[in-house]
């Protein structure tokens, strides 16, 4: 060691501070640290999740996706949704949830550890007007943002996929929620999920648009047809669970189980990475593009964005369902997706539909 480090080490010494942080692990998993721990705290004493997420300054898309990993290490569900009234629901942890939290407070003790909330609770300033919350879109995420902008209000998006922009609106979280959701029963886009979630007499649902989805692949290879993929063992980038576009994969490979005489969990088990998950096109486009997989289902849009090579696969459409509470300050958004419909034009795969921002549900 030089003389300049003996020196540089002794000028920080009287600086530095010692933190130990308890860490949880499941077959080398992460489950939880101290700032997912007061997540679970957080949600246990307020009863919800954004506001939960709020107080320990963080997305509250970063809260769910937390919770998911979660779940989908331990196998078992630490977090339940339950419906409410009108106002909407509220967020409880479950007994196996509870158990973990116990747990990891009691180790903390056995170690000495003292969680300090105070270090981690720092409130958000500039709370959003307006909280979106479901499916990733980039046009929806410009159309929302000039929305927004207009009227002087504030946006933050939480790209958790449709699902949980369901289960958001449910719970009385989110504003509006973004959805493209195939029955894989009957094959119908997102109506069916209004009476699936409970929100018959919470909701209204406006037409949006049309996007074209598609199988994309990298370089180096081609592929025809999912079918192709799966026999050639291609290595799949999956998205998250819950969204929009994992349902139809789900819904795809259903059918090709069973037109090949598969059952529908074998043919899972013969897709290489089908358990690597991405939460936006964006991340599987970049994962195809660095070699970590060969394909994934994503906007034809970001295919050509990236210059990867595609096949078409399902046209689908892509609505927004908004709280009843929410219409005042979403008044409009109908007639502006009418007014500003051009904005899909310059993007590849979008078409308009002639219903575009017409209330296709409402109680």
């Amino acid at each position: 060691m030089s003389i300049l480090d003996e020196k540089l080490i002794r000028a920080f010494e009287r600086k530095l501070n010692t933190r130990l942080q308890l860490i949880l692990e499941f077959r080398g998993n992460l489950v939880l640290d101290e700032k997912r721990a007061l997540l679970l705290k957080l949600i246990d004493e307020k009863k919800s999740i954004l506001m939960a997420s709020k107080m320990l300054n963080i997305s509250y898309s970063r809260a769910w996706e937390w919770i998911f990993k979660i779940e989908n290490v331990l196998g078992v569900e630490i977090v339940k949704r339950m419906r409410g009234g009108r106002g909407g629901g509220k967020t409880i942890l479950t007994p196996e949830g509870k158990s973990l939290l116990e747990l990891y407070f009691t180790r903390a003790k056995e170690h000495g550890l003292i969680i300090s909330p105070k270090e981690l609770l720092i409130r958000k300033e500039g709370y959003p007007d307006i909280i979106y919350a479901g499916s990733h879109d980039p046009a929806t995420e410009l159309l929302l943002s000039t929305f927004a902008g207009e009227k002087g209000l504030k946006v933050e998006f939480s790209w958790i996929g449709s699902c949980a922009g369901l289960l958001a609106i449910m719970l009385g979280e989110a504003d509006v929620a973004g959805i493209h959701l195939i029955d894989v029963e009957t094959g119908e886009y997102n109506l069916p999920y209004i009476k699936k979630y409970g929100l018959e007499d919470k909701v209204i649902l406006i037409r949006g648009f049309t996007r074209e989805i598609c199988l994309a692949y990298g370089p180096g290879i081609k592929i025809r047809s999912l079918k192709e993929a799966i026999e050639k063992g291609y290595k799949l980038i999956n998205r998250n669970i819950g969204s929009g576009t994992r349902i139809l994969l789900e819904y795809l490979i259903r059918r090709l189980a069973d037109t090949i005489g598969f059952s529908v969990k074998d043919l899972k088990n013969r897709i290489p990475g089908w358990d690597t998950e991405a939460k936006t096109h964006f991340e599987v486009a970049e994962a195809i593009l660095s070699r970590k997989a060969d394909y994934g289902l994503m906007l034809s849009h970001i295919a050509e964005m990236y210059g990867l090579e595609y096949i078409p696969i399902i046209r689908e459409h892509f609505d927004f369902i908004i709280r009843l509470e929410s219409i005042d300050k979403l008044a409009n958004l109908g007639k502006f997706l009418k007014q500003n419909a051009r904005i899909f034009e310059r993007m590849k795969g979008y078409i308009i539909p002639h219903d575009i921002g017409e209330i296709i549900y409402k109680p």
